[in-house]
């Protein structure tokens, strides 16, 4: 065993053994040296990680929370329909508060008082038969002492009114007289209440442009949905470009079905094909919408009498209702609307609609009187519950 600072040869004069001590042997190569511990085993050595590895990582950067996502907005709410009260307090103010202002003064009426008053109901959209049996029923009714009272004149003109209206009450429907009895909801006034015995129930809507048919056809829809029947709208305004796409949107906000054939321009055919499907898939009411016309527009008017007869050919006893929308804005106008209509169809009923806010509500009683028509539904707003039963006791003591 060689000890410190000797120095062998060994095999090679290149290679060189330097004995330092007995734990290590230095080996020389080349004038290169390579050290290796010979003694006894020391606890692994753990290589160092480069530089960048030992770093500490760095902190991650703050990133704030998102903010909540805005809440839905509120649904709006529905308007509360108006009580006809306050719907007809124009027509209140146009008739009652005229009349009222005749006995202003305390003394008997006049003659030109009488004429005064006479004037007010004529120009109050009544019509003038209906003015002339108004004015019969005072004379007939109040003493000459009572008609000072304005009392007593209002009870005479309220009961005449009421009496009008319950004689058009008693409906003709297929032959058979039956009494429209006073609905809280607007399928009781069309007769949809219990069971529908044949189906389909066929009712056709009818009136000129702009007095409100396609929303009334949506609110009758939502109505009769509402009961529990099941019903489709069928879109027969073929010529009005606009037309479909309106009942499409009240159909949907109804929840209904809609029939609107793709290129069928044929307001009749539309009619036909719609009551084939309903009576084939099971569908208990069909609501015809028709092109909006000039009642003195004779060849689109007998248009109209084809769509009935061609009803007729799928649902023998059909239409079950043949509702005229009228504008209760148009006054003496709708009388002669209402007159031509009836002439070629036959009307079971008027619909009066924007009743809230006019001043010429008292056409409803010409309709009755002149016309024998009843009033079956009013309009008093926009929603799609503004539909309601026309109540003629009501409507009295809302105009009187």
């Amino acid at each position: 065993m060689l000890r410190g600072g000797l120095l062998s040869r060994v095999l090679s004069p290149s290679l060189f053994i330097f004995f330092d001590g007995p734990l290590t042997n230095k080996v020389f190569k080349n004038s290169e040296a390579v050290t290796s511990k010979v003694s006894a085993p020391t606890a692994p050595v753990t290589l160092s990680a480069p530089a960048a590895e030992l770093a500490p990582a760095p902190a991650p950067a703050f990133e704030p929370e998102p903010a909540p996502a805005p809440a839905p907005p509120a649904p709006a709410a529905r308007p509360i329909p108006k009580d006809l009260t306050s719907a007809l307090a124009n027509t209140r103010a146009s008739l009652f508060g005229r009349i009222k202002g005749l006995f202003a003064a305390d003394h008997d009426l006049s003659a030109d008082d009488r004429e005064a008053l006479e004037e007010i109901l004529y120009t109050s959209d009544l019509g003038p038969k209906t003015v002339q049996r108004l004015l019969d029923a005072v004379d007939e009714s109040l003493s000459h002492g009572q008609k000072s009272d304005l009392e007593a004149v209002r009870r005479a003109l309220s009961s005449e009114i009421l009496k009008i209206f319950s004689f058009v009450n008693e409906e003709q429907i297929n032959g058979e007289a039956r009494l429209a009895k006073s609905n809280d909801n607007v399928s009781g006034v069309l007769h949809l209440t219990g069971s529908i015995e044949t189906k389909p129930l066929v009712w056709l809507i009818v009136g000129v442009n702009g007095v409100g048919k396609t929303t009334t056809i949506g609110k009758l829809a939502n109505a009769v949905a509402k009961s529990g029947k099941k019903v489709v709208v069928a879109a027969g305004d073929t010529f009005r470009a606009a037309a479909g796409e309106q009942l499409k949107i009240w159909s949907e906000r109804a929840q209904v079905e809609i029939f609107s054939p793709p290129g069928t321009t044929d307001p009749s055919a539309v009619a036909f094909d719609a009551c084939q499907m309903a009576k084939a898939r099971g569908f208990d009411v069909v609501i015809i919408d028709t092109a909006g016309r000039l009642h003195t527009q004779a060849n689109l008017m007998e248009e109209l009498h084809k769509m009935k007869r061609v009803v007729q050919k799928v649902v023998p006893d059909g239409p079950h209702e043949i509702l005229l929308v009228l504008d209760a804005n148009s006054g003496q106008n709708a009388l002669v609307q209402a007159r031509n209509f009836h002439d070629i169809l036959t009307l079971s009923g008027v619909v009066l609609t924007k009743m809230d806010g006019t001043a010429k509500g008292g056409v409803a009683v010409g309709l009755a009187c002149e016309l024998g028509l009843p009033i079956r539904l009013i309009g008093v707003g926009e929603g799609i519950d503004d539909l309601r039963p026309f109540c003629s006791k009501e409507f009295v003591n809302s105009i009187l």
